[in-house]
């Protein structure tokens, strides 16, 4: 799916296809916390929110594996939905505190109001690994598997590459070596900026 920026001219992707600035997804099940704060942001028109009312929700979380067939569990009820986008805004913030290192404490509220609502379990696998496992169905469930794979990323290290733009909030995968990036797309965000603090500089000196 491609959702186009009314007023920043780039173009979002998810899944396998290439985001902004030709860079891949972020690797394994971190792709789905990235598809799921880029499920809307603060440069798309409200009308492009996947999250915008319960059916759209519902759809996406199905579609996107974090709840069964939407025959199975009844659509969404709007303090899910609402759940559901105060944690999308939530975890953007703490993939922007990536390029700032602050994280707001009200979003870490709201990760952990979040996280008590979605009980999870421990398992183990054959080899004795112990992973996480959400339980409960529906967006207890959804909620559980995101945070979980968070969690597994901050410990595999790859959590720290997953950033918000500076410029748009989108998420986006760094895969440079110094971990440096702060715009999802130098040719579209960064030139915003930089341009942006250009006419900035040309007015303090007039």
């Amino acid at each position: 799916m491609k959702v186009r920026s009314s007023s920043a001219g780039c173009e979002a992707t998810s899944g396998p296809q290439l985001e902004p600035g030709g860079r891949p997804p972020a690797p394994g099940p971190l792709a789905l916390v990235q598809r799921f704060v880029n499920t809307w942001n603060r440069d798309f028109p409200v009308e492009s929110d996947q999250l915008r009312d319960a059916h759209a929700a519902t759809t996406w979380l199905q579609e996107n594996g974090l709840i069964g067939d939407v025959a199975e569990p009844s659509v969404l009820t709007i303090d899910e939905v609402d759940m559901l986008r105060d944690l999308r805004e939530a975890i953007r913030g703490l993939a922007s505190a990536n390029v700032t290192g602050s994280p707001d404490p009200a979003e870490l509220r709201t990760i952990n109001d979040a996280a008590a609502a979605a009980p999870i379990s421990f398992i183990t696998r054959d080899d004795g690994g112990i992973v996480i496992r959400a339980g409960s169905r529906g967006s207890q469930h959804a909620i559980g598997t995101l945070l979980a794979i968070i969690h597994d990323a901050q410990i595999a290290g790859d959590w720290a590459r997953l950033k918000g733009c500076r410029e748009c909030a989108y998420a986006f995968y760094d895969q440079s070596k110094n971990r440096s990036a702060t715009w999802c797309a130098m040719s579209v965000c960064g030139n915003r900026a930089k341009n942006r603090a250009y006419h900035q500089r040309r007015r303090e000196r007039t």
